[in-house]
């Protein structure tokens, strides 16, 4: 147990003096790791621009959609301000025909009293 332990430290003791004198078998990793930091990146930049274009779109969408709404919208109320006034048209012109109806039953009454009153007298 201590042969191994005395053993074990002294490899552990070469491969410090190795590692500090720059002489191991040691390879960083870090052009690696950039390496893959890099590609995460593009494919982040290009989700954000796939996401920025598909966002423009959708705001084209809506804008063009909100315009044509916006006309439908303004025909509809010329419509509706078309057939109020064609409404209160049509309720003068039944008032006056009301009016003309009444004027010509005063008028066939008195011509049915007229000509009663002429076929007595005659």
């Amino acid at each position: 147990l201590r042969k191994f332990a005395q053993q074990g430290a002294s490899e552990g003791r070469h491969e410090l003096l190795a590692f500090l004198s720059g002489s191991s078998s040691y390879a960083p990793a870090s052009g690696e790791i950039v390496g893959i930091l890099k590609q995460m990146s593009d494919e982040m930049l290009a989700d954000y621009n796939s996401a920025t274009e598909a966002e423009m779109s959708a705001i084209k969408v809506f804008e063009e959609l909100m315009a044509a709404k916006k006309k439908e919208k303004q025909l509809a109320s010329e419509a509706i301000e078309k057939k109020t006034a064609r409404i209160a048209e049509l309720g003068i012109a039944l008032a006056e025909k009301a009016n003309d109806l009444e004027d010509t039953q005063e008028a066939l009454a008195a011509d049915k009293q007229f000509i009663a009153n002429m076929e007595e007298t005659c």
